[in-house]
C-alpha cells in the first residue's frame, strides 16, 4: 500500500476476522499491493470478531510489523456489528470512504480500489460501489455482475454478463444494490442513512443498506473493470445450519421492512408463504437440520428476536403445524421443479 502522508482523500479498509487468520492474512497481503493515484491514502483496519485465542495469536503474529491497525473484540458482533465499529471509527477520524472486505476474498490486481473510486467519482450521488466478484480458483469465472431488487416478485435479479448488467442499471438505477463482500461505501451517504442494520447480524444487511441508500437518493454501482476473487461453497447445503437460520429470518426482516408502499399488498402473507416454502424445500431435499434452523429463523422474525443466532431451541408447535398445512401445496411445486431440472 503506497503511503501518502499529505493525502487529500482517505479510505479506510475494514476486514473482519473470525477464526480465519490464514485467509485474513492473504486478504491483507493482496490489499497492500494496491496502488492509488497521488492525493489518496488507504489504511487497513482488521477487526477480530471474538476468534479463538489460537487464531487471534496467529493473526496478531502475521500482522506484526505491518502498517495495519488491529482491534480485538471479545465476542462475535457479526458482519454488521463488526463493520459498524470500523464505520464509526472512519467517520470520527474524517475518512471519505470505507471499503468493507470479506476475509475470504483477495483482490485481483493492483488497481481495484482505484477503479472503485473512479466509479464513485463519476457520480457524486453514488453511495456504494462493488467490483465484479470472481471465483477464487478462476478469476475469469464471474459470480456477480450486479443485483437489482424486484419489489413485485420479492427477488433479486442477477444479470449474467456485463452488457446485461449495464442495461439493467440504466433501466432501474435506484433498484441496484451490491453485496458486502468488497463494497466501497461513501461516508457522506452513510451519514444520511445510518450504518448497517445490526438486527441482522449477518446476511441481507447489504440488501438493506442498498435499499436505504436508494431511499435517500443515493445509487449503487459496479466497477466492471475491477475484480475481487471470493471463496464460494460448492453447494448451498455445504453451509452451516446457522446460515439457513439467518437467511430465513433476515429475508423476512429485509423484504418486510424495505418493500416500498406500492408493492406491499398482502406482503406479509406472501413473505411467510415463501419462507415456509424454503423450509419445505430443504426438507424435501433431505436437509432436515437446515430446515429446522430456517423454521426457527421464521419464528424469531415473527417474535421480533434479532441479533446472533441461537439454535438451541425448536420452533413452536403452531408454526410446525402451519408448515405441515402448506406441505401438500409446496410439494406439488417442488415435484414440478424436480421434473424440469
Amino acid at each position: 500500500m503506497q503511503a501518502m502522508p499529505s493525502a487529500q482523500r482517505r479510505i479506510l479498509i475494514s476486514i473482519l476476522n473470525w477464526n480465519t487468520a490464514g485467509k485474513t492474512l492473504d486478504c491483507v497481503a493482496s490489499l497492500r499491493r494496491q496502488s492509488l493515484p497521488p492525493g489518496q491514502q488507504a489504511d487497513i483496519l482488521v477487526i477480530d470478531n471474538g476468534s479463538e485465542a489460537a487464531d487471534y495469536a496467529q493473526l496478531a503474529q502475521g500482522l506484526d510489523a505491518q502498517p495495519v491497525q488491529l482491534h480485538r473484540e471479545a465476542a462475535n458482533r457479526g458482519f454488521a456489528g463488526g463493520h459498524n465499529l470500523a464505520i464509526r471509527r472512519a467517520r470520527e477520524q474524517g475518512y471519505d470512504f470505507i471499503w468493507l472486505m470479506n476475509s475470504d476474498a483477495v483482490v485481483a490486481g493492483h488497481d481495484v480500489l482505484a477503479h472503485l473510486l473512479e466509479v464513485a467519482d463519476a457520480d457524486p450521488r453514488c453511495g456504494a460501489v462493488s467490483p465484479l466478484l470472481a471465483d477464487m480458483e478462476d478469476r475469469n469465472k464471474i459470480h456477480f455482475y450486479g443485483a437489482f431488487h424486484d419489489w413485485d416478485q420479492r427477488i433479486s435479479r442477477r444479470p449474467r454478463s456485463v452488457d446485461d448488467a449495464r442495461r439493467l442499471a440504466g433501466q432501474m438505477p435506484l433498484n441496484q444494490w451490491v453485496p458486502g463482500t468488497a463494497v466501497l461505501l461513501r461516508l457522506a451517504a452513510l451519514a444520511q442513512t445510518g450504518p448497517l442494520d445490526e438486527r441482522m447480524f449477518a446476511y441481507y444487511e447489504d440488501d438493506e443498506i442498498g435499499a436505504r441508500l436508494a431511499a435517500h437518493g443515493w445509487t449503487s454501482a459496479v466497477a466492471y473493470e475491477a475484480r475481487v476473487q471470493h471463496a464460494m461453497p460448492k453447494r448451498e447445503t455445504d453451509r452451516p445450519a446457522y446460515y439457513f437460520y439467518l437467511i430465513a429470518r433476515n429475508y423476512l426482516i429485509f423484504w418486510h421492512g424495505s418493500t416500498p408502499p406500492a408493492h406491499r399488498k398482502l406482503l406479509m402473507l406472501k413473505l411467510l408463504d415463501y419462507a415456509l416454502f424454503d423450509v419445505n424445500r430443504l426438507r424435501h431435499r433431505g436437509f432436515e437440520q437446515h430446515a429446522e434452523a430456517a423454521l426457527l429463523g421464521v419464528q424469531d422474525f415473527l417474535q421480533q428476536r434479532f441479533g446472533p443466532p441461537d439454535l438451541k431451541r425448536r420452533a413452536s408447535l403452531a408454526l410446525r403445524c402451519l408448515r405441515l398445512l402448506l406441505w401438500a401445496q409446496h410439494r406439488r411445486v417442488l415435484r414440478r421443479m424436480d421434473s424440469q431440472a
